[in-house]
């Protein structure tokens, strides 16, 4: 699933491929993907409009349009974006199709139509109404520690929890453990203050990286756990036998002799 610096970086596409372009036309492939509004009316905000500005918050990416609307994109498990000339490919997964003046396009594609497209006027109403924690990019230590403490679950399950901070998943969560030398079952609100601010600051330091290396995790360092995320694969570390465990539902990589 995109997790943070997925959507960090189709943000940066989109600076750099989608603004200041009068959109002409809009074509919705699959409904399913519309959330709050229907096909209809999202042409008539969109058409002769063009993308002014992006934000992003947790795993949401925000595009603002010229009539002080924002396209809210979620992309679920399989979610990207596309920015293809005319006459390019299109392909089976493509579920929106922005259509530029300049002759090139914008696709929204979600194979497994687990994402979903609203249109929204304010983003900290939207944040607030799906009641998203904090940005784990933007927390401040404070407030983390208060989020740790406030929880009893396992830590992994904290992180990946949107409602008490937005942005990590099942894959970065791993990295931050594993950086911070904590057991992905260990109790949230058992970790001491060294453990918390340990914690903080890999989220933080793996968090950019990720960003900085496209999002792709075998881009990141060999002394990172993700190029190594496998079964049976050794830690960079100690050189162990890696294992996997279940938290919510979602497994977790860990070092058993790295992460206590």
């Amino acid at each position: 699933m995109p997790e943070l610096p997925d959507v960090q970086t189709y943000k940066r596409y989109v600076d750099a491929t989608s603004l200041h372009q009068q959109i002409q036309t809009v074509t919705v492939r699959n409904r399913r993907i519309l959330k709050g509004i229907s096909a209809s009316k999202l042409k008539s905000k969109l058409q002769r409009r063009c993308f002014q500005s992006t934000t992003r918050y947790g795993k949401y990416l925000f595009v603002k349009t010229n009539n002080n609307y924002w396209l809210a994109l979620h992309f679920g498990m399989t979610g990207f974006l596309k920015y293809f000339k005319n006459g390019g490919k299109s392909g089976p997964h493509d579920r929106l199709i922005i259509a530029f003046e300049n002759g090139y396009n914008l696709a929204y594609v979600c194979q497994r139509l687990l994402g979903a497209l609203r249109l929204v006027t304010s983003i900290d109403n939207f944040i607030s109404d799906i009641r998203l924690g904090p940005d784990a990019l933007n927390v401040d230590f404070e407030r983390f520690k208060k989020i740790l403490q406030e929880s009893r679950g396992a830590i992994k399950s904290t992180l990946m929890n949107q409602k008490r901070l937005a942005g990590i998943g099942n894959i970065y969560s791993d990295e931050i453990l594993f950086q911070s030398n904590v057991h992905p079952e260990t109790i949230s609100n058992k970790l001491n203050h060294e453990q918390i601010r340990k914690i903080y600051h890999n989220m933080v330091k793996v968090l950019i990286k990720a960003i900085e290396r496209q999002a792709d995790p075998n881009k990141l360092p060999n002394s990172y756990l993700l190029p190594h995320r496998q079964k049976k694969k050794s830690c960079p570390r100690c050189n162990g036998i890696l294992k996997t465990t279940k938290v919510i539902g979602r497994t977790a990589y860990f070092c058993p002799n790295c992460q206590t």
